[in-house]
This record gives C-alpha cells, structure tokens and sequence, in this order.
C-alpha cells in the first residue's frame, strides 16, 4: 500500500502519455486510489466505443485521451472524469433554457462553441473542456469571469497533475494529509506556471 513519508516518494507518472511505460506509474497509482477507496477498477473503454462518441461529437478526442481512456477507462484520478454519455458540447448544456445560462463574455464566446467537456472537476459545477480544434484544454469555472480560462497545452498536463495532486489521499498517517498535500502541490508549481495551479486548484 502507497505511504507517503517524504516528497520523494511522490511520483510523476509521465512527460506525455504515450511516453514509453507511460502506463505502469500511471496504473499504479490508480489502482492504489481505488485500493484507499475500496473501488473497483473501471473496464478499458475499446476503440470502437471512442470511435462512437467521436462520431456523435463530430469531433476527434485528444490522442492522449484517447490512449488514456483506452488503458484505463473512466478511472478515479482524484476528479471526476465524465463517463461517456455525459462528454458533449458545453454550449449545448443551457441550449433548451437559456436564461439559466452562464453570461459568457465576448473572451468567452470566441471558445465556447469549440469546447467538449469531459471533466467535472469535483463535481462543483466546474468543468475541464477539450478544444475541439487545438486539443487545448480549458477550465470553465461557473464562479469567475471570464468563465472559460486556457490551462494546459496538452491533455497529458491535465492528467498528469491530477495524479499528482490525488497521491495527497495515499498518505502516511504519522506524517498527515496536510503535509502531504503541500509536497503535492510544490511539485504542481515546479511543473506549471503558480497562476495556473492557483486557477485551477482554488
């Protein structure tokens, strides 16, 4: 069982998913989530049934994603990773009743009608969207405008700092969650810009 004494002992499962053995810290770490939470592991998801939602978008996911979902399904990564039938357009959430809609500013609406979610963060009603052209991934945070902020280039960035950030869970009790949670986070400042973290994790 992971037991998090020293930030050493935190680990960073990849540059880029699909690095080589991108897929062994990653399962690891996963699965000692679900060991923490008594959770079964979710199936792999085929590429057929990526090929499926690709075709009701009419959009292709991020390769990363794609391999992600392909390894390890909709897996417990410390947010909540939408399953299949919840990923859709984040214009078309408020399409039948608009008025209860986010006032999307101008910044806003020059990426909404790209933006695919696929994340719902802690299920606060904010969500992480893939840019259905560039692959880029943005946060829509339903508290602060502009609601949609650019985060991370990649989608390997995203995962990578909710594995992290999740290993805050696997701590050692003589050293405490809090402490835990701190390495956590320093290890998130040295990989991406503070503001991001800031954004993202507040």
């Amino acid at each position: 069982m992971m037991d998090i004494k020293s930030k050493s002992e935190i680990i960073i499962p990849f540059e880029n998913i699909g690095d080589e053995n991108w897929s062994n810290k990653t399962e690891y770490i996963i699965s000692e989530l679900a060991d923490n939470w008594g959770d079964e592991l979710p199936p792999s998801i085929s590429s057929q049934e990526i090929f499926e939602l690709e075709k009701r978008l009419g959009t292709t996911l991020p390769d990363g994603l794609k391999l992600f979902y392909q390894e390890f399904g909709v897996a417990n990564v410390g947010e909540q990773l939408q399953n299949f039938t919840e990923i859709g357009w984040i214009k078309d959430i408020w399409k039948d009743q608009p008025e209860y809609g986010p006032d999307f500013s101008d910044e806003d609406n020059k990426h909404l009608s790209f933006l695919v979610s696929f994340s719902d963060y802690l299920g606060n009603g904010n969500m992480f969207c893939f840019h259905s052209e560039t692959k880029e991934i943005y946060y829509y945070d339903h508290d602060t405008k502009p609601f949609l902020t650019k985060l991370f280039d990649d989608v390997s960035d995203y995962l990578k700092g909710c594995l992290v950030s999740c290993q805050a869970e696997l701590f050692n009790q003589e050293i405490g969650q809090e402490q835990v949670e701190e390495w956590c986070e320093e290890i998130l400042n040295e990989m991406f810009d503070e503001h991001i973290v800031k954004k993202w994790r507040y």
